[in-house]
Order: structure tokens, then sequence, then C-alpha cells
């Protein structure tokens, strides 16, 4: 027990510490930063291959991922945006198979493990209807660390795209 309270306490103070990182982010650092990120994602082969992908709509801490949201409709790819307003995965419109799903995170560990905002809204979702989906972080390589704290009901990515890297 007193590991997952350690653990929890570890993510709250990382939480704290990338959300002020985000925050010192300028926009055109975000926007540029994230143009690399969408060259790296498109150039992916489980990118390439999806036919049905799920993409989500950035807060604004995130990484701009238009690029991807044309490049899905210029290829006729099924997809579908999700807001992480929507707190119950169960009312989301998905498509019934999802090949691809692209996650953000505050922070994702180089052994693809995912920090997400504390709701547990993505964990639900990587369970649940997109069990079965190639999981794609996304994120600024600053957010890329060595390790983070983990617990049981953590989702590990299949890979992990930044501005200067992929991991797999």
């Amino acid at each position: 027990m007193s590991d997952n309270l350690d653990a929890l306490a570890q993510k709250t103070a990382l939480r704290a510490e990338m959300r002020q990182r985000l925050r010192a982010m300028t926009p055109e650092d975000r926007q540029s930063l994230s143009e690399e990120i969408c060259e790296r994602v498109l150039e992916n082969d489980q990118w390439q291959e999806a036919q049905s992908v799920i993409l989500f709509t950035p807060l604004p801490s995130e990484p701009i991922i238009t690029p991807l949201k044309l490049d899905c409709e210029a290829r006729k790819v099924a997809w579908a945006a999700i807001a992480q307003s929507s707190r119950n995965a169960a009312d989301l419109h998905l498509p019934d198979a999802i090949d691809l799903i692209l996650v953000p995170g505050l922070a994702f560990s180089k052994d693809r493990h995912r920090l997400g905002r504390g709701g547990g809204f993505f964990d639900r979702l990587l369970a649940g209807r997109a069990a079965q989906a190639f999981k794609l972080g996304i994120c600024f390589s600053f957010q890329l660390l060595d390790t983070i704290p983990t617990e049981p009901h953590d989702i590990v990515m299949d890979a992990v795209v930044t501005d200067g890297d992929t991991m797999m």
C-alpha cells in the first residue's frame, strides 16, 4: 500500500513540475516543436498503415496536431477526435475498430510509461474500447524522462514520439 501512496505522491509532484514547464513554453516554440512531432508521426509505419485513428483535441499546452487530422482526411482514414473534457469514455462515439490512438500526456518515460493529468480518462479508454489499438504517445522532448512513477493500472504505450525522437 505504501508503494502506491509513494507513486501517487511522486506523480502529483511530477505533474506540477511538468505543468510549470509547459506553461513556460512560448507559442512559437509550441508551434515549431508540434510541427516536428507531426512530421515524425507521419513517418511512423503504424500511422501510415492505420485505417481508423483516434485523435485528441489538444489542450493549450499540448502539441498541435492539425497536420495529422488533415492527413487522415487526405488519405480517407476514418478518424474521431476526442475532447478531454469528456470524462466518460463510454459516451464517446468511436469507430468499432480502432487501429491507432494518439495519446497526449504530461510526461512519458523512455520505456513508454505515461503520466496523465490524473483523472484516469485515457487509462480507462486504453484499457477498454481502445485496448487493441496501437497506442502512440506524443509529447515535447522535455516531457520524455528516464523514468516516471507508475501504478499497476497504468497503460504502457506501444511507441512515444517527440520532436526529437521515437521510442518503440
